[in-house]
């Protein structure tokens, strides 16, 4: 019996190889962006909020995946850093608006070329042709767990700007756009 062989249980373990991918996916992240002091989930935070400027902490943790703990601590990190701006929604002094600062766009612009390396090495690992393959069967994945983010209901779930009642957006279902 190989060492090796010992093991195939565990290593065989979907959990286990999606954890392995994603510990390869980060470190490629962090060595390519090295130079920007920025971790995925910080740019993930950036690029969410760069498209949707002024959604709440809930909101940007719920569009990139992140838990309420994890989100406040990324956040409280790019305050700090100067790269976003915290500020209380004047219906509702709990909740705070995220925007991004002008340092932020910049780092955001700047990052860009390492972000768009690291992908392209993370898929280099695979060949040309299954590359798509592959992007579309961790989609049917997390489909299948009703685990993909629907921008549409999370933004849905947010106070409209203008209301002063604080009424929840009207946001078309896939559905009913799709008639």
């Amino acid at each position: 019996m190989t060492s090796k062989s010992r093991l195939v249980g565990l290593y065989h373990r979907p959990g286990f190889l999606l954890k392995r991918c994603h510990q390869v996916s980060m470190a490629i992240f962090l060595e390519e962006s090295r130079e920007f002091n920025v971790t995925q989930s910080q740019y993930g935070c950036l690029r969410a909020l760069h498209e949707y400027p002024d959604v709440d902490q809930i909101a940007l943790g719920r569009l990139v995946g992140l838990d309420r703990s994890t989100a406040a601590m990324v956040i409280r990190t790019l305050s700090d850093r100067g790269l976003i701006q915290r500020l209380a929604d004047h219906r509702d002094k709990r909740r705070m608006r995220l925007q991004m600062t002008a340092q932020g766009e910049r780092l955001l612009d700047d990052i860009a070329p390492a972000a768009a390396r690291a992908q392209e090495r993370v898929l280099k690992g695979l060949p040309p042709a299954s590359r798509a393959a592959f992007l579309g069967t961790l989609e049917n994945f997390l489909a299948g767990h009703a685990a993909l983010i629907d921008v549409d209901r999370v933004l849905a779930a947010l106070p409209m700007p203008d209301d002063p009642h604080g009424r929840q957006r009207s946001v078309p279902s896939a559905r009913a756009s799709a008639r």
